[in-house]
């Protein structure tokens, strides 16, 4: 039996929740325990909050329905939003994590409570865990695990990728973090405390140069992947009528919406309703065969 499909909205409150959970147990311990990986952790989780909030206001915006100013409709909104919410972590939390940890690493201090640091780090792991496997499984669709790199690079779901690398970021964060403070426990050497919050910091900002890089191709007009390209021009030449297809054209308008511009050499002879029954024929053929094919163009071309 196929599993249901996760929705975004789904993805996007479970990781506003997680962040939620992590702001309020990491602000408690790193008051008491003084720790600057729990500080890392803590603006790691302010910033992701944030990022989420921005995503939902894309998720919603984006659902925004077409009118005459905006006739492709508002998807691309989503692009904006995300690409806000990966400025926000690559600034605030990356370099302040580093920051503070630079300045920790330089000045050791002593760590109290040390136990509830672990618990803290332990507990942040299993709930990011949880909702970095939810965006696991909604970019995978089905597919396999093996896939994941795949489907990340080519996926236009950026709401999705957006918090697949927030919750990549606070387990991994959280992992480190708990490295970093066992290494503390078991040599006694403060300094591990503030390296722990530096390389969090230096592993935030890459992966938030990752998802950078990932929404700008998508707001400049990402067309579609290879093989999405290659079915819709099997998809147009499979109707009767259509000899070949003389150019395609496409470009993301929003999350799983994909403009398709189709020029088709046609056979000869034929009168204006038999073109404009072929034209709508590849239009069906396309959005049936292409469930992402949100606004499809064909025109009649001679080679």
């Amino acid at each position: 039996m196929k599993k249901a499909t996760i929705s975004a909205k789904k993805v996007l409150v479970t990781s506003f929740l997680v962040d939620l959970l992590d702001i309020a147990m990491n602000l408690a311990v790193a008051i008491i325990t003084g720790s600057v990986v729990m500080l890392a952790e803590l603006l790691q989780g302010i910033a992701d909050l944030t990022a989420a909030g921005f995503l939902l206001i894309g998720l919603k915006r984006s659902e925004i329905p077409a009118d005459k100013t905006y006739p492709f409709g508002h998807g691309r909104e989503m692009y904006f939003w995300t690409l806000l919410s990966s400025v926000v972590m690559l600034a605030v939390t990356a370099g302040l994590s580093f920051y503070f940890g630079f300045k920790r690493f330089l000045s050791p201090k002593f760590i109290d409570n040390l136990f509830l640091a672990y618990m803290a780090l332990t507990i942040a792991i299993a709930s990011n865990g949880y909702s970095l496997s939810l965006g696991i499984r909604r970019l995978l669709n089905g597919e396999k695990l093996t896939k994941i790199f795949h489907r990340f690079a080519h996926s236009s779901k950026v709401e999705t990728k957006a918090t697949f690398i927030l919750d990549l970021i606070g387990t991994t964060s959280a992992i480190l973090g708990l490295f970093a403070l066992t290494l503390f426990g078991v040599t006694g050497n403060l300094r591990y405390d503030g390296l722990g919050a530096m390389i969090i910091g230096i592993a935030l900002g890459v992966l938030s140069l990752l998802l950078l890089f990932s929404v700008r191709s998508f707001l400049i007009g990402k067309s579609a992947p290879f093989q999405t390209q290659k079915q819709i021009i099997e998809s147009a030449k499979s109707i009767p009528g259509v000899l070949d297809v003389l150019d395609l054209k496409t470009a993301y308008v929003g999350p799983n919406k994909l403009l398709v511009n189709i020029e088709i050499h046609i056979k000869n002879n034929l009168d204006t309703d038999s073109i404009e029954k072929i034209i709508d024929k590849v239009k069906s053929k396309v959005r049936k065969d292409t469930p992402d094919a949100f606004h499809i163009q064909v025109e009649p071309e001679t080679p």
